[in-house]
């Protein structure tokens, strides 16, 4: 038997093997995935797929009711609407606890910059959503990693003197998650 008679006779013996054995449901899942999926909950797992926190990427876009709708543009915008609520509740929530007349004056200062730092993120993630307006895609990016480094700011305040652990990290760390969500799915729009 010639090495060409052997090679083809593999080829066909796997050939066989993959389309006998694999159930119909796997191979529609196989050619499902290849697919242009284009609005509806499977965009929406499928623009989470590839995020950095696809499980927060889904809850908050299906929060939406305008997103089964969508398409991949549609998403973006909605993921950074949440984004933009997020720091917009972030600097409220900061504002409030500077009413608190007991503050360790170097605290009130870094939650006082954090506010400021949180203004200028919601004008950076508006900024992002003209940018997809007007499909200047590009600019999204920047626009949006501003507003992350404004939240890592806000977090390295606290680490300037020492004995002092920031009061909203976590806080940082969401708004972080959502913008960096958001980042992965205007990605698909370029």
């Amino acid at each position: 038997m010639g090495q060409h008679s052997r090679i083809f006779i593999l080829f066909f013996f796997f050939f066989v093997c993959f389309f006998f054995f694999l159930s119909p449901i796997q191979l529609c899942h196989c050619f499902s995935v290849q697919m242009n999926v284009t609005v509806g909950e499977d965009l929406i797992e499928k623009a989470c797929h590839f995020t950095p926190h696809a499980d927060m990427c889904q809850a908050s876009l299906q929060m939406d009711p305008n997103s089964g709708q969508a398409d991949m543009e549609g998403l973006a915008i909605i993921a950074l609407k949440v984004a933009l609520a997020n720091a917009t509740e972030n600097s409220k929530h900061i504002s409030q606890m500077l009413n608190n007349s007991t503050l360790d004056p170097f605290i009130e200062q870094c939650l006082s910059d954090c506010v400021e730092q949180y203004w200028d993120s919601i004008d950076q993630i508006e900024d992002a959503l003209a940018a997809i307006a007007g499909k200047e895609y590009h600019d999204v990016n920047d626009w949006v990693n501003a507003a992350i480094a404004n939240s890592e700011t806000c977090e390295q305040g606290f680490t300037e003197k020492p004995g002092y652990e920031s009061m909203v990290t976590q806080r940082n760390v969401v708004f972080k998650q959502l913008c960096l969500n958001a980042l992965s799915i205007t990605q698909h729009l370029q």
